[in-house]
């Protein structure tokens, strides 16, 4: 179940309570109107963070493309750091 559809079912299940005093159900009130409030920030975080994953990974294809073509891999330099390397 999703974060919003359980605070949906904890939300029906305190308004199927009687409540021997207000100030109880004030309080479960406000506490689910916050619940409901965090649930939606997080799935707006969790939105705006796909949106950013997807265009980090655009960034990142267009970078390898970008240097394949302006330093294409050649193995005679792939050798010399090797040796360099091994000294």
């Amino acid at each position: 179940m999703e974060l919003k559809e359980q605070v949906a079912y904890l939300r029906g299940l305190v308004q199927g309570q009687q409540f021997q005093g207000e100030k109880e159900e004030v309080l479960w009130t406000q506490l689910l109107n916050i619940c409901d409030l965090v649930s939606l920030e997080l799935e707006d975080m969790r939105d705006e963070h796909d949106e950013l994953n997807e265009y980090v990974e655009a960034i990142d294809e267009d970078l390898g493309y970008l240097e394949e073509q302006y330093y294409p891999f050649d193995e005679d330099d792939d050798e010399e750091n090797e040796q360099l390397i091994e000294d």
